[in-house]
């Protein structure tokens, strides 16, 4: 199962996360920000950004990921052993799509 999803919403995913200094709690710019920029919802502690989440970083990583596996995906495809399940869609959709696939592997 290969889950298509495009690299500006890649980009969007990999670097929004900020975690509470103090309790670790996690959040994400876009998806699941806090109430108050730069503040934990639950313990009042600094958030602060991985250097493994930030934009550069996840440029790097996608970098590679296009150079070492999207080759794959062509060969899988040539195969008929590939099926694209269309990640951009929400949490939901994606898992029953995945669940349908999964289901007609069985």
């Amino acid at each position: 199962v290969y889950l298509r999803v495009g690299e500006p919403e890649l980009l969007r995913r990999l670097s929004g996360r900020w975690l509470c200094r103090k309790c670790g709690a996690p959040y994400h710019a876009v998806t699941a920000p806090p109430k108050q920029a730069g503040q934990c919802d639950r313990c009042g502690g600094e958030l602060y950004q991985r250097p493994d989440d930030t934009e550069e970083t996840a440029r790097k990583r996608l970098g590679v990921y296009f150079d070492s596996t999207v080759p794959l995906i062509g060969y899988y495809q040539l195969q008929g052993a590939l099926v694209e399940v269309n990640g951009e869609q929400d949490v939901a959709a994606v898992r029953e799509a995945m669940l349908a696939v999964l289901g007609k592997a069985v």
